[in-house]
């Protein structure tokens, strides 16, 4: 009856066209999961208009000409099949049900499962969501893609974002773990996004308790490609393309400056500036900024055959930043090789190598912000100039530091990652796998500091008096182990089980060596690198020199159990016990565990005529593991050196314990509670998935003090609790206009609410406070939300003071007034100051729009967050007269004239304390993405002897809606100083053109 009500919707005759020399091709369409006729699926002559649809009983005919070789069947619900004609006149299609992609197997951990029958939480994304994206790090891809997932991307040449999986649950960190082919890893700098067939993210608790301690924060699991059996394909993709810096940061120009500054000096009683000998107008941010060049260039070819699989890749990346004279460079070769000796026995490994260089920035931000705009980089005869007496000694010139350092760092690095696998299947239902991994990292760097001058007007001064060399050496291992024994069994086609076993091992180092020289005159060192190493300045009584190691391992076994009845009922069951060298031994153990359920109610026979909902999955998972993202030895005594002791007239060095060591440090426990529910509705037009988290972290570790001790003070222990709680709703929609024109919409939204519920019993324990106390971690509020004063308005009169509560030091008209939060004492004092603002989103969201018409495909993606505030710590600066922001211009010059920006004076202490006037709105909304590609015909590519061609060009981050008034409102920082703007780099619009070759 369903497929009867489909036929009204479609048209039940093949439309044809006739032309010379052409033959009718026919067939017969029908579902796969029964074998039915599928009427109203659109048959189309690849690379034409020529097509039709089938009729009630699923038959098509279709004329084709000659050189007209390939058929595409298309139907909503369904995959797309793409069919050689070859030289057949009949053709049969089975079409495969793409219903939410509920028969798509997706990775988990040590393993894979059926999408319909997961429990937990996990989202999956395409290579192709990925590989085409102009960014160094496919992790900047999934930004505003997936629900619950923040994304802080930045823009300096080569990094690595920024992730955060339903908020932050430790101050210790928040970054994920990464899983790539099975290696675990701190990041993924060294996989080539094209090499990336999916990735998973694992957000729940029941989801990341097979992964034990390591996964407390989430983990991002990366499968890369395969060859499939019985082809042979050769991919080459490329594209290249500019950055542009767009929202800058608005300054005064010349004439404004003197006037402000003279104004301030006015203010103070003092006399003017004389600025006759400073006449010019300078933009320093637009010399020290770029239009930066990026390109990709990547060539793979696979091969399989029934028994033998092999891949190989390379890959080449360019990305110049947008501040001068910031460069970035990657080169990545990958093999990997499968080989099934027989049907029991599979054996194979892969190894990827990667090797980067980088030049950093040799430009300030800030110093092109601060640098005042009334003299120019250089006099005429071609010597940089110096800033006016008022900033000489705090600002340099912007342009002068910038070429003075341009090519004096030499950086690159290199990194092996590899894997060796022996694979047994045995009594029918039994896989053992063991897997050994290793990642190699190995980087070196040389700096230099050249001797310099430059002059100023009148005078020549000497910043830099001598020349530095600079150099370090590291190295990064860790080595794995994994052993895994599957059974996986069904019975009467009803119960179906995986019983998955196993033991993990991981080893992880890493060392450094480092120093410094000097050279002063006559011995300068010259600025060649063949210089740049200590041995030029081993006699330099200032020579520095340092080094370590760290290194931590980790034993795990794990167990669990995935069952299904029926499809219906689904029961998933993990266990781990985890052991780390982190702890000490009678705290070194933890055991850790999960459970799921889920109902996929569409499979009871009540639901079985409904034609509204195509399936509905009701889902609760509850998990339970450890946070190891702590430091190592902790448990132990350690000491700081450089310090000296005095016994009678004699002074020796000395050594002081760095923290009073604490045995009974322990795991940090991660437990959470998820619901929710899978639907798709409207005959697999409409899908909708919703997700109620509740995620406790137990045993923060913090500091406290420790009154009464001697040399160290303080010691560490878990007395923290913090909670993340949210809801995520990810909704889609595809249909098609016509048989031409295909849409599709897809939209999620998270919701967070980070809040502190203890922390050493908010007693005895050390402040947490960002970098300059404009941040604390404390009880009833997020991690590192801001803490200040609030700003009620500006002091317009003496009488207005007078009736004020008492202010700290000397308050004028036109001083910032400040809310006096503590009644109690008629006084604006540190009782006054409170929590002003979170740097966490109450919501982050993001929108995809996807259009295609024959074989023309355009995207678009939006992305954003909202209910957070930024602290601009790069204003509230008073080490020296600086360039002002352009909100100066409205600032106090009499009662009346302005309630929000203080007098000019930086010399009033009481106007740069932390308060609100240095909040911004963190809102925004991103133009993140928008592609437009076309995709060559089939008779095209049939002259050209290609199997897939298309060409694109893209644009990201094209606009930005914020309030913010730096580069970015991306500001990210540690779990306890987040958001907080002291130069944030700016995040460009990257404009590309690219190809994609298949042979």
């Amino acid at each position: 009856m369903k497929r009867i009500l489909l036929v009204m919707m479609f048209s039940t005759t093949l439309g044809t066209i006739a032309w010379a020399q052409s033959r009718q091709v026919q067939g017969r369409v029908v579902a796969a999961e029964d074998n039915q006729p599928l009427p109203g699926v659109n048959v189309l002559v690849q690379g034409t208009q020529k097509g039709g649809v089938t009729d009630i009983e699923g038959n098509f005919s279709i004329a084709v000409s000659e050189g007209e070789n390939v058929l595409v069947f298309t139907f909503i619900g369904y995959k797309t099949q793409i069919v050689q004609i070859g030289g057949r006149q009949t053709i049969d299609v089975v079409m495969e049900s793409d219903a939410f992609a509920l028969e798509e197997v997706v990775v988990i951990g040590y393993g894979t499962q059926r999408k319909r029958d997961v429990t937990g939480s996990i989202a999956s994304l395409k290579g192709s969501d990925v590989s085409d994206k102009p960014n160094a790090n496919p992790l900047n891809a999934i930004q505003g893609k997936v629900a619950g997932v923040m994304v802080t991307n930045s823009g300096v040449a080569g990094a690595s974002p920024t992730i955060q999986i339903r908020g932050v649950g430790s101050i210790s960190g928040a970054n994920p773990l990464y899983v790539v082919d099975g290696i675990f890893a701190n990041n993924i700098d060294f996989v080539n996004p094209n090499d990336i067939a999916s990735m998973e993210i694992l957000k729940d608790p029941s989801s990341l308790a097979i992964y034990g301690v390591q996964g407390a924060n989430g983990v991002i699991i990366i499968t890369t490609k395969r060859a499939q059996k019985g082809q042979t394909n050769v991919n080459v993709s490329s594209y290249a393309g500019f950055q542009k810096v767009i929202d800058f940061i608005d300054v005064t120009n010349a004439e404004q400056f003197k006037m402000l500054y003279n104004e301030e000096l006015s203010n103070r009683g003092q006399a003017q500036y004389d600025f006759s000998n400073y006449t010019a107008n300078t933009d320093w941010q637009d010399l020290i900024l770029r239009n930066a060049f990026i390109t990709n260039h990547s060539l793979s070819i696979t091969s399989a055959s029934e028994r033998h699989q092999t891949s190989f890749s390379l890959n080449y990346f360019k990305q110049d930043g947008v501040v001068k004279y910031d460069s970035y460079s990657r080169y990545t070769a990958r093999l990997r090789d499968e080989f099934t000796i027989n049907k029991h026995i599979k054996v194979g490994g892969d190894i990827s190598i990667f090797r980067w260089t980088r030049e950093p920035q040799t430009a300030g931000l800030n110093n092109a912000i601060w640098a005042v705009p009334v003299y120019a980089p250089k006099g005429p005869d071609g010597v940089y100039n110096t800033a006016p007496a008022f900033q000489r000694a705090q600002v340099s010139n912007p342009v002068a530091v910038m070429e003075f350092m341009k090519g004096t760092t030499i950086s690159e690095g290199y990194r092996v990652v590899a894997s060796g696998f022996v694979e047994l299947n045995f009594l029918k239902d039994f896989t053992w796998k063991s897997v050994a991994y290793a990642d190699l990292g190995f980087s070196k760097s040389r700096g230099y500091t050249p001797f310099y001058q430059y002059g100023a007007v009148g005078e020549t001064v000497q910043p830099n008096q001598f020349s530095s060399v600079r150099q370090r050496n590291g190295t990064n291992t860790t080595w794995q182990v994994d052993h895994t024994l599957t059974y996986s069994k069904e019975i009467n086609n009803e119960h179906v089980f995986t019983v998955l076993g196993g033991m993990t091992q991981q080893y992880i180092g890493s060392d450094f060596i480092e120093g410094s020289r000097q050279g002063k005159e006559p011995l300068i060192i010259p600025n060649h690198p063949d210089f740049w190493y200590l041995g030029i300045g081993d006699n330099d009584p200032t020579r520095t020199n340092n080094g370590g190691a760290d290194e931590q391992a980790f034993l795990s076994f794990l167990l669990r159990a995935n069952y299904a009845f029926k499809d219906k009922y689904l029961l998933n069951v993990s266990y781990r016990r985890d052991g780390t060298s982190k702890f000490n031994p009678f705290n070194r153990w933890g055991n850790f565990g999960s459970v799921g359920a889920g109902w996929v109610v569409t499979e009871e026979s009540f639901m079985a005529n409904n034609d509204i909902i195509n399936f509905l999955k009701l889902k609760a998972s509850w998990g339970r593991l450890g946070n190891d993202k702590i430091g190592n030895y902790l448990y132990y005594p350690l000491l700081n050196t450089g310090v000296s002791g005095v016994f009678g007239e004699n002074v020796y060095p000395a050594a002081i314990p760095q923290f009073i060591p604490n045995p009974n440090i322990r795991w940090e426990v991660v437990e959470g509670f998820d619901a929710g529910f899978e639907a798709i509705f409207l005959n697999n037009k409409f899908t909708a998935e919703a997700s109620f988290y509740n995620r406790k972290t137990r045993d923060i570790l913090v500091t406290i003090d420790v009154p009464g001790a001697v040399g160290a003070s303080v010691s560490q222990v878990n007395a923290g609790t913090i909670l993340n709680r949210g809801i995520e709703l990810v909704l889609g929609w595809n249909d098609t206009f016509s048989q031409d024109w295909r849409y599709t919409i897809n939209a999620n939204v998270t919701t967070i609410h980070n809040e502190v519920l203890s922390i050493g019993d908010n007693v005895g324990y050390t402040i947490i406070a960002g970098p300059s106390g404009q941040s604390r971690t404390a009880i009833g509020h997020p991690i590192g939300a801001f803490f200040g004063y609030v700003q009620e308005g500006i002091f317009q009169s003496q009488e207005e003071i007078n009736s004020a509560p008492n202010q700290q030091g000397t308050i004028r008209p036109g001083d910032i007034r400040y809310r006096n939060v503590n009644d109690s004492d008629n006084a604006i004092n540190d009782q006054d100051r409170t929590f002003i603002g979170s740097p966490i989103p109450d919501y982050t969201f993001g929108l995809s729009l996807g259009l295609s018409y024959k074989s023309f495909d355009l995207s678009v993606d939006l992305q954003g967050v909202a209910g957070n505030e930024i602290y601009r710590q790069r204003s509230s600066q008073t080490f020296a007269p600086l360039n002002y922001e352009a909100n100066r211009l409205k600032r106090w010059v009499g009662p009346g004239s302005s309630n929000t920006e203080p007098i000019m004076d930086n010399a009033r202490p009481n106007n740069f304390l932390p308060s609100t006037y240095f909040l911004d709105k963190g809102d925004y909304l991103r133009i993140r993405n928008v592609s437009l590609g076309y995709n060559f015909p089939s008779a095209v590519l049939e002259r050209i002897k290609l199997k897939n061609a298309k060409v694109y060009v893209n644009a990201q981050n094209v606009f930005t809606f914020m309030k913010a008034t730096g580069y970015s409102p991306e500001v990210g920082g540690s779990p306890v100083s987040f958001g907080i703007d002291n130069g944030v780099y700016p995040i460009p619009a990257t404009y590309t053109a690219g190809i994609n070759l298949s042979f």
